[in-house]
């Protein structure tokens, strides 16, 4: 999903996964690409998720959505630095289709006052 940077792209996958699971904030959010491997599951499955990145199941997903954040601090750093490096979530639940679908960083033409963003950014 592309646009500007806030425009409610990470609210629209919400949507579309059915579950409350995505890092929201003000300003640059999105810093790395996310792609959602969506899975329609039975609905006697309780939903859960896993990361490429980490060994673990998930089924708190208040904690899918600080993973996210520590995935991408790891990676950006914490000055709103913008990485290409996706990260990669599978999610499992009967709210969500068979889908996958990328989450960009939003379009950027100035950097951000006091980050790590080339002044080339656009």
């Amino acid at each position: 999903m592309l646009g500007g940077q806030s425009a409610g792209k990470s609210s629209v996958l919400e949507s579309i996964i059915g579950l409350d699971c995505l890092p929201r904030a003000d300003g640059v959010c999105t810093r790395r690409p996310l792609e959602l491997r969506l899975n329609h599951a039975s609905e006697e499955c309780e939903p859960w998720a896993k990361f490429d990145e980490v060994q673990k199941k998930f089924t708190d997903f208040a904690e899918v959505k600080s993973t996210i954040e520590y995935l991408t601090d790891k990676v950006c750093g914490k000055s709103k630095n913008i990485i290409d490096k996706p990260i990669v979530l599978t999610i499992y639940s009967h709210t969500c289709p068979d889908l996958t679908l990328v989450d960009l960083p939003g379009i950027t033409r100035i950097p951000m006052a006091g980050s790590d963003q080339a002044e080339n950014i656009e």
